[in-house]
């Protein structure tokens, strides 16, 4: 079932997400548009309808989990880089300082 792949392609995006890797980061999100694209095109199979309800279910679960996982990356980015800025003085007035 196409929604198997997506199901995998979600999976390897948040070993990506984990693993901080920008360039895995970036192929996991190409085939999980791809897979998810693929998957709408396709359908779900008659008679898969409970199977497909249930992958659906985890699969939204996962997505929650990938979201959150892309803010606290966004959010250690721009701590660092405003650390940066405070190291060499760049900062702009009225920036605000995270911690």
């Amino acid at each position: 079932m196409m929604l198997d792949e997506v199901q995998s392609r979600l999976d390897a995006l948040v070993g990506a997400l984990d693993g901080h890797d920008a360039g895995a980061i970036i192929a996991a999100t190409e085939e999980l548009a791809t897979a998810v694209i693929l998957f709408r095109g396709a359908g779900i199979p008659a008679g898969s309808e409970h199977r497909a309800q249930l992958l659906i279910g985890k699969t939204l679960g996962q997505l929650e989990a990938a979201a959150i996982r892309v803010n606290i990356l966004k959010d250690w980015t721009r701590q660092r880089i405003d650390r940066n800025h405070d190291v060499r003085g760049t900062r702009h007035r009225g920036a605000a300082i995270s911690y």
